[in-house]
């Protein structure tokens, strides 16, 4: 079975599960603090991805957000709602992550948006798309023409907006880091900046940017996969800006 056709399927078929308790779950719980929460269609989400992908691709390691980590040089990194804050509360910027890499290297990636009808792919070395229509990233050439998006990391996020606010047109904060990094894909923004994250996070985000024309950095300007814990998604044109600043943030 083709891995990329099996990932958008599935991804588009629990999306509309999703869709019964969107900002309305019943049942919604604290992780670790206050602000990070899960909700019962987390946990179902998950199930139904990961035994599809027990059931079609088995052997293959599963990594995903809700306590599975069985980790493989060839495995999915799942996060079967990415944006939890914003489904719980009926915003719209939630997705469903699905990525299978190989060696660290993401392969296949998948971001579906359920509540916008939206879905973002790519396979390694064949671009990226959104819907079936390829996307590109934008071609905005400095800051003061761009807008970027940021993730919501206490003592960082303030300081790096502050930075940005007389540089660039607008920051707006989505929820959702890989609902950013399909619209920086797809030229809708120009960059998004992530203190802090997790492979399920970004999988298939950094090989969706990557195949639209972008870069994907850490915030000091290494180049990294999954495993990173910042990173900067931009259209390559306005990187070297943003490392300027965000080096002079986390100093």
């Amino acid at each position: 079975m083709d891995r990329l056709d099996f990932a958008i399927k599935l991804a588009k078929r629990v999306g509309k599960i999703l869709l019964s308790e969107w900002g309305n779950p019943m049942d919604v719980s604290q992780k670790t603090s206050f602000q990070d929460l899960v909700t019962d269609m987390d946990k179902r989400s998950q199930e139904i991805i990961a035994s599809e992908i027990e059931r079609h691709f088995p052997g293959e390691g599963i990594l995903a957000e809700e306590g599975l980590d069985n980790r493989q040089s060839r495995m999915w990194v799942v996060d079967p709602i990415d944006g939890t804050v914003n489904y719980a509360y009926g915003l719209p910027s939630f997705s469903i992550s699905i990525a299978y890499v190989e060696d660290d290297v993401p392969k296949v990636g998948v971001i579906h948006l359920p509540a916008l009808g939206e879905t973002y792919y790519a396979s390694f070395g064949n671009g990226a798309f959104k819907d079936g229509e390829r996307i590109r990233v934008s071609g905005r050439q400095s800051l003061k023409e761009t807008v970027g998006l940021m993730g919501f990391y206490r003592g960082f996020t303030g300081k790096m907006i502050s930075m940005l606010e007389d540089k660039v047109v607008r920051v707006r904060m989505l929820g959702s880091i890989a609902v950013g990094g399909a619209y920086v894909a797809a030229g809708k923004a120009d960059f998004y900046i992530a203190k802090r994250s997790n492979p399920w996070d970004v999988a298939a985000t950094v090989l969706v940017i990557r195949e639209a024309g972008g870069m994907v950095t850490d915030l000091e300007g290494k180049e990294t996969g999954i495993f990173s814990k910042g990173y900067i998604f931009s259209n390559g044109k306005v990187h070297d800006e943003l490392l300027k600043l965000t080096k002079q943030v986390i100093t």
